[in-house]
């Protein structure tokens, strides 16, 4: 099939969950929170505590959610509907909402750890939701990766 070098990252689709209109200052935001989608407890948790994060810091809180496509499906094709994906994504979003806005960014691809580094910007914050366990879950190692990348993380026990 393609190789990861074929499977190139598409833009992403995103939409802006806010309770406010767009406004000048809307988009100015210096300083932004990303969260990234891991499971439903571990992700809600994580975009409450970004909710406070970016209200105390005036900053913008983004949901990335890196949806992984296996090989054997086109990279524009995932077996899981893209619209359910965002349909989740928001609900959650608007669940966590506390008065800023959440921009929700979803990503086709093709390795979750690889997209992130991609995307996010260098010596980004992360927040990352999951069950803190003594042995490294999935989410403590993707949030340890993206520690080793450059990024400042923290680790939400959201389970």
């Amino acid at each position: 099939m393609g190789s990861d070098a074929e499977r190139l990252l598409p833009k992403p689709i995103y939409r802006r969950i806010s309770s406010e209109p767009f406004g000048p200052t809307q988009g100015d935001h210096q300083f932004e929170i990303n969260v990234v989608f891991t499971t439903a407890k571990g992700t809600m948790a994580a975009l409450k505590a970004a909710q406070v994060l970016a209200h105390d810091l005036d900053a913008q809180t983004l949901l990335l959610v890196p949806q992984v496509v296996p090989l054997q499906f086109p990279l524009s094709s995932p077996p899981v509907s893209i619209a359910f994906t965002q349909r989740r994504a928001y609900a959650m979003a608007m669940d966590c909402q506390r008065g800023g806005d959440i921009r929700v960014q979803v990503y086709l691809c093709g390795d979750r750890q690889k997209c992130l580094i991609k995307v996010l910007k260098p010596q980004s914050l992360v927040l990352i939701g999951g069950k803190k366990r003594w042995w490294p879950a999935p989410e403590q190692k993707l949030a340890e990766a993206l520690r080793v990348g450059g990024h400042k993380v923290i680790f939400v026990n959201g389970e």
